[in-house]
C-alpha cells in the first residue's frame, strides 16, 4: 500500500494561507532566538570579576624549559608532542582584586573549561583536585562540566599580589586538553554564572540525549509497524544524535579514551549523514548525490576519526567536522532549490528548511568559536539549542507523517467498508433471488412428486375403477366398487399424511399410517401388534421421505396381505449405537429357500429403491415363522445398501 507523504499534501488540500502566518511565525521566532544566543554569550565580566586570559605555562616534567606567556585559551593539541602530557598554568593575581583584610575574603576561582584532569595551587597549596588522583587507565573528561574552585581565606597572601595561583592539567591528545580563560572573583557571584553553566552545559546536554533517544525509539517503533523509509532515517539520526551528545556530556565514561573518541565522532557524523539523508527523503528531492554524499559521511567517519588518531592531528578532525558543515549546508540548499525549481515548495518544506537551516547557524558558530578560536563565549554552546529545536521538529515530523498515515488509513477504511457494504447488498440481493429461486424450485420439484405419486396410486386405483364402471359387459358388484374407492380415498389421505409437519419423529409416522391401514388390516383378518420405542428424530424424514417410508410399508403389508396367509403382523422400532431400526414381522409361510427364491418382483423392487432414497439399508430375514423385514436408518450420513439378499429383477 502506497500513501501520500504527510509533508506532501494531496493536490487542491493545502491551505496557503493558513499556513503563511506560520511560518512567518516560526521564521521570526527563530530569528530572535539567534539574537538572543549571540547576546547572552557574549563575553561575561560581570561588576567584581575579572577575567584572567593570561598565563605563564611550563612543564613540571622538563624543569630546564622555562615558562613561556600564552594567552587563553590555551589548547594542547595545537602545541607540540612535549606538551601532551601535564602543564602547569600560572595566574598572576590581578590588581583589580586588592583587599585589606584577607580573613573577610570570599573569593573563588571559575575555570569553565579546563583538563582533561586538574588541580588548583594557592600559594603552593592544593586546594581543588578533579580526576588527578585517578588510575591512570581510567577515562576523565574535566572539560565536560565547569569547576568553581572557593579560595580559602587563610591561604591567602596578606598582599594581593604576592598570591600565587597555579592550574595543573593532565593533557590527552585530541581532546583540546588545556585550558580556557578563568574567572576571579566573589564566590555568590562565580556560583551563579557555574549553576547557568551547568543547567546549559550538563543539565540541557542530559535532557537533550534524553529526548533524542526517545524520538529515535518512537521513530523506530513506527518504522517497524509502518515500514516507511523515513521513520527508519529519524530514528537513525536521532539515536545517533542522543548517543554522541551523552558521550560528550558524561565525566567518566567507562570506556579507553581511544574508544570514546571514535565512538564519539563516528556517531556525531551518523547523525549529519543521517540526518542529510532524512531531509532529502522529506523533501523528496532525488538528488543521488546528496545520498551518496550523505552515506560517505556515515561510513567514512570512523575511518576519518582512525585515521586521527592514528596521526595524532588534530587538524584532521577539524578538516573533517568543517567537511561535514559545508555538505550539510550545500545539501540543504540543494533540496530547497530542486524543490522551488519543480514549484512544489510546500509551506511544510519551508517550516523544515529555516529549522535545520537555524540548526546549521548554531553547529557553524560552535565550529568557529570553539575550532578555531573566533570571539565568543565558547562555555555556551549554540548547538545545545539548535539540536533541541531539531528534535523537536523531527518529533513534529513524525506526529505528522504519523497523523497522514492514520487519515490515509481511515480513508481507506472508510472506502473499504463502503465497497463491503455495497457489496453486502447486493450479495444479500443475490442471495435472496436465490432463496426465491430454490424456493421455487422445490414447489415446482414438489408439485411434480405430487402428480407424479397420485398419478401411480391414487389416479391408477381411479383408473380401474372408471374402467370396470364403464365396461358394459362387466357385472357391478357395490361391494368391489366401494373396497376400490375406499382403496383411492386411503391413497389420497396418506399423500396428504406426508406432508403433516412430523419433524422426522418415527413413531408418530407409523402411528398415521397405523391409523390409515389398520382398519383395513383388520377387515381381512390380520392383527396388527405394535411394539415401538422412541428413538430419535431421523432428518431424511421430511415429507417426501414420509411419504417413500408410506409406500415401502404400504408395498410390504399388501404383500403380507396377498401372500403370507399371516394372522398377525408386529412392527418394532428401536436404536442400536448410531442407527435407528425398524422391523416388520408377520407369522405366515415364511421365506422359501434361496436357491428357490423367484426373483424382485415390481414391488419388492419399489421397496429397495425408496428405501436406498432414505438411506436405509432392507434386510429380508426367516422370522419362525414367518418372514421379517429390517430397515436401518443411520443416524449420521451413511451410504446406503442396496443387497436385499434377493437376486436382481430379471429383465
Amino acid at each position: 500500500m502506497t500513501l501520500a507523504p504527510a509533508l506532501a499534501p494531496p493536490p487542491g488540500q493545502e491551505a496557503p494561507g493558513a499556513w503563511r502566518p506560520v511560518v512567518w511565525a516560526v521564521g521570526v521566532l527563530l530569528l530572535a532566538l539567534l539574537l538572543g544566543l549571540h547576546a547572552l554569550t557574549r563575553p561575561w565580566a560581570p561588576p567584581g570579576t575579572v577575567a584572567l586570559k593570561e598565563a605563564r605555562a611550563s612543564l613540571p616534567h622538563d624543569p630546564g624549559q622555562p615558562p613561556r606567556p600564552v594567552r587563553l585559551p590555551h589548547v594542547l593539541d595545537d602545541e607540540g608532542p612535549a606538551w601532551w602530557g601535564t602543564v602547569r598554568y600560572e595566574l598572576d593575581w590581578p590588581a583589580q582584586l586588592a583587599y585589606d583584610d584577607a580573613a573577610q575574603q570570599r573569593l573563588g576561582l571559575l575555570l569553565p573549561r579546563a583538563g582533561m584532569r586538574l588541580r588548583v595551587l594557592l600559594n603552593g597549596q592544593e586546594i581543588y583536585q578533579f580526576g588527578w588522583t585517578a588510575p591512570p587507565q581510567q577515562t576523565v573528561i574535566g572539560n565536560a562540566v565547569p569547576h568553581f574552585v572557593p579560595l580559602p581565606p587563610s591561604l591567602l597572601a596578606t598582599r594581593p599580589h604576592d598570591n600565587r595561583l597555579a592550574v595543573e592539567v593532565q593533557a590527552r591528545v585530541l581532546e583540546r586538553s588545556g585550558l580556557w580563560p578563568a574567572v576571579l572573583g566573589p564566590q555568590e557571584v562565580l556560583q551563579d554564572r557555574q549553576q547557568s553553566l551547568l543547567l546549559w552545559q550538563v543539565t540541557g546536554s542530559w535532557v537533550m540525549a534524553a529526548l533524542a533517544l526517545f524520538i529515535g525509539a518512537l521513530a523506530l517503533l513506527l518504522w517497524r509497524a509502518l515500514r516507511e523509509r523515513l521513520f527508519l532515517l529519524i530514528a537513525l539520526a536521532s539515536l545517533a544524535h542522543g548517543v554522541r551528545t551523552a558521550l560528550v556530556s558524561v565525566v567518566e565514561p567507562p570506556l579507553p579514551f581511544e574508544w570514546l573518541l571514535l565512538l564519539r565522532w563516528s556517531t556525531f557524523g551518523v547523525y549529519v549523514g543521517f540526518f542529510v539523508l532524512t531531509i532529502e527523503e522529506l523533501f523528496e528531492a532525488g538528488l543521488r548525490w546528496v545520498r551518496a554524499g550523505a552515506w560517505a559521511v556515515v561510513v567514512l567517519s570512523p575511518a576519518w576519526t582512525g585515521a586521527a588518531l592514528w596521526t595524532l592531528d588534530y587538524d584532521i578532525i577539524r578538516i573533517w567536522a568543517g567537511a561535514m558543515t559545508v555538505f550539510a549546508a550545500v545539501a540543504l540548499l540543494a533540496a530547497v532549490l530542486d524543490r522551488v525549481r519543480r514549484r512544489a515548495l510546500h509551506h511544510q518544506h519551508l517550516l523544515v528548511a529555516l529549522v535545520a537551516a537555524f540548526t546549521w547557524i548554531s553547529a557553524l558558530r560552535d565550529f568557529v568559536v570553539i575550532q578555531l578560536d573566533f570571539p565568543g563565549d565558547g562555555d555556551l554552546r549554540w548547538m545545545s539549542v539548535g539540536s533541541l529545536v531539531l528534535t523537536l521538529t523531527l518529533g513534529w515530523v513524525l506526529v505528522e507523517r504519523a497523523a497522514g498515515w492514520a487519515q490515509a488509513v481511515h480513508r481507506l477504511n472508510d472506502t473499504l467498508a463502503q465497497r463491503i457494504a455495497q457489496r453486502e447488498r447486493e450479495l444479500s440481493a443475490a442471495f435472496e433471488r436465490l432463496q426465491a429461486a430454490e424456493r421455487q424450485r422445490a414447489i415446482e420439484e414438489e408439485r411434480r412428486r405430487l402428480m407424479r405419486d397420485m398419478h401411480d396410486g391414487l389416479g391408477s386405483q381411479l383408473v380401474q375403477t372408471l374402467n370396470l364402471v364403464r365396461n358394459p359387459n362387466a357385472q357391478l358388484d357395490r361391494e368391489a366398487l366401494a373396497g376400490m374407492l375406499r382403496q383411492a380415498l386411503d391413497e389420497l389421505r396418506l399423500t396428504l399424511d406426508s406432508f403433516e409437519p412430523m419433524e422426522g419423529d418415527l413413531p408418530a409416522i407409523l402411528g398415521t399410517l397405523r391409523r390409515r391401514l389398520g382398519p383395513a388390516l383388520e377387515g381381512v383378518g390380520i392383527e396388527l401388534r405394535w411394539e415401538v420405542q422412541d428413538v430419535p428424530p431421523l432428518a431424511v424424514l421430511d415429507s417426501r421421505g414420509v411419504l417413500h417410508l408410506f409406500r415401502c410399508l404400504q408395498e410390504i403389508f399388501a404383500n403380507v396381505v396377498k401372500h403370507a396367509r399371516a394372522r398377525r403382523i408386529v412392527v418394532s422400532t428401536w436404536q442400536r449405537d448410531d442407527q435407528v431400526i425398524l422391523t416388520i414381522e408377520d407369522d405366515g409361510v415364511g421365506l422359501p429357500p434361496a436357491q428357490a427364491r423367484p426373483r424382485e418382483g415390481r414391488g419388492l423392487r419399489n421397496v429397495l429403491t425408496r428405501a436406498a432414497k432414505l438411506g436405509a439399508t432392507v434386510r429380508f430375514y426367516d422370522a419362525h415363522p414367518g418372514t421379517g423385514i429390517e430397515f436401518t436408518f443411520p443416524l449420521g450420513e451413511a451410504r446406503p445398501a442396496l443387497d436385499s439378499g434377493w437376486p436382481p429383477l430379471a429383465r
